[in-house]
C-alpha cells in the first residue's frame, strides 16, 4: 500500500532527512526567494514553484484571459528544485504565514508525497470534474491522486519518454540518420549495450552512445509495474531494478560510456563533442521538455527522436491547491485553465512548445502546425513531426508504481549503483545494503 506522509507526523528533522539536496547542492548557499506581487495585501493569492515556468504561463496566457484575476497573484520561486521542499513545507503547517502557498507547483518526482498528505485539496472540492479531466491521461491522474483515488494535483505536460539522437554523429558512427533504422540501434537492453560497443569501437572511444550509464535509469525506474513494498510493508524491488543495476555494471566495466553524472559539467559538456578531439555522447535520454529546454544548441535542426524501447515518462508539474487556500474559486479558475481548457493549452503549447496533457488540445496543435520541428531542434531530413511522434508514446503509460516514498528510495538507488558498477562490492551485497538503507530512511518498511 501507499503510504500518506501527512503533514501532523512530518518533524522538519524528518522532512530535512527525506528530502535533503543532492550533495554537490548542500554545501551551496540556499538562495533567498524571489517573490513577485504583495503578499501583503489582502486578496494576494499566494503561487509556489521552483522556477518560472509556472510564473510564465500565469504572465501569459492566464494574464491575457484573466487579467483581473492575474493582478492579485503573488508568485514565490524557491530558485531552485533543491531547496523547494525544505522551504515548502515549514509554510504548509503555518496557514498563518502571509506566504501560505494557495496554489503551488509539484514535480513528478514528489508528487505523491504531498497529494497522500492533509496539505492538499481533492480538485472536487474546486468544482473540478471528471469531465474537466477527461482528454488527461491516465498516468498524470493517477500521480496526481491519492490512495483513495482522490484526484489532487493535475498536470498540464505529458512528458512521455523517448531517445534523442545527434544525426551528424550518427551518420558518422552508425551509418544512418534513418529513423527507423536508429530505433532499430535502440531496440532493447541487449541492443543499446551493442550500439554502446559499435560506436566505441568506430570512435576509438572519444564518442560514446551515452554520456553515462545513468541515462537509462529514467527509463527502468519509471517503468516499474511494482512499487518499492508490497501490501504487507514489505521492501520489494521491480526487475527494472535489477537490470538497471546489471546494465550499469557492464557499461562501466566494458568502459561504454564517459561514466558522467546527469546535470553534471562534463554530461552537459559532452552534448557538444565532435567525437575526434573532444568527448562526444551521439544519444540523450529525454521526454518532450527535454528536447527543447535542456539540448544545447549543438543539436539545432539536428536531433533525431528515437521511442524509448520501454514505454515510460519523465517529469512534469502538477498543480495543487493546498487546504487553507485563501480562494477556492480562483484556485479553480488558474488549475482549469492552465490543466483543462484546450484554448488555455493551446497558448501554453505556442509559448514554450510543451506536448500538453490534453488529447484535445495536442489534436488541435497538431492540426494547425504548431510545434512541428520541436522548437527548431529537429533534423529535417528525418521528416520528423514533434507532436505526432509523441503522441502514440504517451498512450497506456502507467504510475501505478509511483509511492510517496520514491524520491528518497531513488536517490539511495544512485549511491548502491555507483558503488556496484564500480565494482566496490558485489551484486547480492547491493541488494541486501539497498533494502537494508530503505528501511532504515523509512522504519515502516521492513526487509524480509
Amino acid at each position: 500500500m501507499k503510504k500518506k506522509l501527512v503533514s501532523a507526523v512530518m518533524s522538519a528533522a524528518m522532512i530535512a532527512g527525506l528530502f535533503a539536496a543532492v550533495p554537490v547542492m548542500a554545501e551551496e548557499e540556499t538562495p533567498e526567494n524571489t517573490i513577485t506581487g504583495d503578499a501583503s495585501a489582502d486578496n494576494a493569492f499566494v503561487v509556489w514553484g521552483w522556477n518560472d515556468d509556472i510564473k510564465n504561463i500565469l504572465d501569459g496566457p492566464f494574464k491575457e484571459a484573466y487579467p483581473e484575476e492575474y493582478e492579485r497573484i503573488v508568485f514565490v520561486n524557491t530558485g531552485g528544485s533543491d531547496y523547494y521542499q525544505s522551504k515548502l513545507d515549514p509554510i504548509l503547517d503555518d496557514p498563518s504565514n502571509e506566504l501560505y502557498p494557495d496554489l503551488m507547483g509539484l514535480e513528478v518526482d514528489y508528487v505523491q508525497k504531498y497529494v497522500n498528505s492533509d496539505w492538499v485539496k481533492p480538485v472536487a472540492d474546486l468544482g473540478i470534474t471528471a469531465e474537466d479531466t477527461a482528454a488527461m491521461y491516465q498516468y498524470n491522474l493517477d500521480l496526481g491522486s491519492d490512495t483513495d483515488g482522490n484526484v489532487r494535483a493535475l498536470f498540464w505536460q505529458a512528458t512521455p519518454g523517448c531517445i534523442q539522437v545527434r544525426a551528424d554523429l550518427a551518420q558518422k558512427y552508425l551509418g544512418t540518420t534513418d529513423p527507423t533504422e536508429l530505433a532499430a540501434k535502440f531496440a532493447d537492453i541487449d541492443t543499446i549495450i551493442a550500439t554502446a560497443k559499435e560506436v566505441n569501437e568506430a570512435s576509438g572511444g572519444k564518442a560514446k552512445l551515452l554520456s553515462g550509464y545513468d541515462e537509462l535509469k529514467r527509463m527502468l525506474t519509471n517503468s516499474r509495474t511494482l512499487g518499492f513494498y508490497d501490501e504487507n510493508d514489505v521492501i520489494s524491488l521491480d526487475e527494472n531494478i535489477t537490470t538497471y543495476l546489471n546494465t550499469a555494471k557492464t557499461l562501466y566495466d566494458e568502459d561504454l560510456t564517459f561514466n558522467t553524472e546527469q546535470w553534471s559539467a562534463d554530461w552537459y559538456a559532452n552534448m557538444d563533442g565532435d567525437g575526434e578531439s573532444s568527448n562526444a555522447a551521439i544519444a540523450y535520454f529525454g521526454c518532450p521538455w527535454f528536447t527543447y529546454w535542456c539540448l544545447s544548441d549543438t543539436w539545432k535542426s539536428n536531433t533525431i527522436l528515437v521511442p524509448s524501447p520501454i514505454a515510460t515518462y519523465w517529469g512534469g508539474t502538477g498543480l495543487a491547491a493546498t487546504a487553507e487556500t485563501s480562494d477556492a474559486e480562483l484556485a479553480a479558475t488558474i488549475m482549469k485553465y492552465i490543466t483543462c481548457n484546450v484554448d488555455g493549452m493551446v497558448a501554453i503549447n505556442a509559448m514554450n512548445s510543451d506536448f500538453v496533457n490534453n488529447t484535445d488540445a495536442i489534436a488541435k496543435i497538431i492540426e494547425s502546425g504548431a510545434s512541428a520541428d520541436g522548437n527548431g531542434y529537429l533534423y529535417p531530413d528525418a521528416g520528423q513531426n514533434f507532436m505526432e511522434f509523441f503522441l502514440p508514446l504517451a498512450d497506456g503509460l502507467s504510475a501505478k508504481a509511483v509511492v510517496a516514498e520514491d524520491q528518497q528510495i531513488l536517490s539511495l538507488l544512485d549511491t548502491q549503483t555507483k558503488a556496484f558498477a564500480a565494482g566496490e562490492k558485489d551484486f547480492d551485497t547491493t541488494i541486501a545494503d539497498l533494502k537494508a538503507q530503505i528501511h532504515d530512511t523509512f522504519s515502516y518498511l521492513s526487509v524480509e
